[in-house]
């Protein structure tokens, strides 16, 4: 048995975890950390997705809401001719796309940066709790990455 000098010094313990690869969000001029890129289709009214095939169910209709400029420069240019790409996107805060919730709308469709790839684009839709609690970014949409659809 040997014992030990006082040269060798008892090093604090690090523990290495791996990281996932960062997205690089472009945020528009005067972006908070609150706000959202929404499309907005005459100005006033927010560009929704019909998740449903019957014309009668309304349920799983909600607005698009994107997670920076990145995300809605990269959703226009794979879907020129779509809804949200020709119109008028603005900064939405949080708190005021919470009240659509609670004035009815059951889903929120989150499209955001691929935390895995720089040129990708994800979509989910999110109904209640979790799309408040995305909405208020008490958790990231990075956690339903894996569940998302691919975009690009």
């Amino acid at each position: 048995m040997t014992k030990r000098t006082t040269e060798h010094k008892k090093r604090p313990r690090r523990t290495w975890l791996p990281q996932p690869p960062r997205t690089h969000h472009v945020y528009p001029q005067g972006w908070k950390t609150d706000e959202w890129v929404v499309p907005f289709e005459d100005g006033e009214h927010a560009c929704i997705h019909h998740g449903h095939t019957d014309l009668d169910d309304h349920r799983l209709c909600g607005p698009a809401i994107f997670c920076c400029e990145k995300a809605a420069s990269l959703y226009a240019e794979h879907f020129p001719e779509s809804t949200e790409a020709r119109s008028e996107w603005q900064l939405s805060e949080a708190a005021h796309i919470a009240t659509w919730l609670d004035a009815g709308v059951n889903v929120l469709y989150f499209i955001f940066c691929d935390p895995h790839r720089q040129d990708g684009l994800l979509a989910t839709g999110l109904l209640g709790q979790d799309a408040r609690r995305v909405l208020l970014k008490q958790v990231s949409l990075d956690r339903y990455a894996d569940e998302a659809e691919r975009l690009c």
